[in-house]
């Protein structure tokens, strides 16, 4: 995760060694500011999720010193909160204080970079078809989950978060275009937020494209089977993270993991009970629809 810099006379090679100890730097902390939540989660309505804002804000301000522990990202937005993938979910979740947010990412038919996680339309929004073939302005236009909200572009969603949130750019899918195509459009946009970004994806091939298009960006392996596997892809990527399901995880993947200088960021966790197997095996991040999990994942307060 790391803000692109100004490389004018560098080489490639240049570029990728300087880029990599800048971005294993903020990868790689173990300890980062958690963002503790709610005690109660699960509202659906606008009113309610204000609330909560409040409420946390309110704890923010009274706690006497920052807790420290690993990190909390919030899966699309807190998806279990706000609508997914939204600039409504992104705000919300800023505000909620996440550490970072994560976001999906793909082209529609004519290229625009969309912030959407389906590969069709249908079960998430009142549009229908695949979103490789529908013009931006329909997919644009698409509300989401009856909410009001829309599907944005990833300039706008990058405009609602703030910019002490670290934004987690999933390239999910590449559509009809190549992945070095993906990247060469996202990266760009990407590159203006005021923040620290990195890109994740269960693709290879687009990991390689963003090693391709800029080496200075950090990148993360995201699995849900094969460790080993993933670990020695990560290995030649040379992976600033690696992001592992709930249920490939183990004591030996985190061990390895930071022995060769990778973080590891646990995806999806949905209850303080999920919780608490990737605390005890000291992840450096959690990945989760819900903003509470870390307080009430350990017997041990993080």
């Amino acid at each position: 995760m790391a803000r692109r810099q100004p490389d004018s006379g560098k080489t490639a090679q240049q570029r990728h060694t300087t880029g990599t100890a800048g971005r294993r730097t903020i990868l790689g902390t173990i300890g980062a500011i958690t963002g503790l939540a709610v005690g109660t989660v699960g509202m659906s309505d606008t009113g309610a999720a204000r609330e909560a804002d409040e409420r946390v804000a309110s704890s923010e301000r009274s706690r006497s010193g920052a807790t420290h522990g690993p990190h909390l990202t919030a899966h699309r937005g807190y998806a279990d909160i706000y609508p997914e993938n939204t600039v409504a979910a992104v705000a919300g979740a800023s505000r909620l204080r996440a550490d970072r947010i994560e976001i999906d990412i793909q082209p529609s038919a004519d290229g625009e970079i969309v912030v959407f996680h389906d590969e069709f339309l249908d079960d998430l929004t009142d549009e229908t078809g695949r979103v490789a073939e529908t013009p931006a302005e329909t997919v644009l236009g698409a509300e989401v989950l009856e909410s009001g909200e829309t599907v944005p572009t990833l300039a706008a969603v990058l405009d609602a978060a703030r910019p002490n949130v670290t934004m987690n750019i999933e390239f999910k899918d590449n559509g009809d275009y190549s992945w070095q195509e993906v990247a060469e459009r996202t990266l760009p946009i990407a590159a203006d937020y005021p923040g620290e970004f990195y890109v994740s994806s269960f693709e290879t091939a687009a990991l390689e494209a963003v090693r391709n298009v800029d080496p200075s960006v950090a990148v993360a392996k995201l699995f849900g089977s094969n460790k080993d596997e993933n670990l020695q892809i990560a290995r030649e990527l040379d992976a600033e993270a690696v992001n592992p399901s709930l249920g490939v995880l183990d004591t030996e993947l985190v061990e390895t993991a930071h022995e060769e200088g990778r973080a590891v960021n646990v995806y999806t966790i949905d209850t303080w009970q999920e919780a608490r197997q990737p605390l005890e095996l000291g992840v450096d991040g959690l990945i989760a629809d819900y903003p509470s999990v870390i307080e009430f994942g350990t017997s041990k307060r993080v």
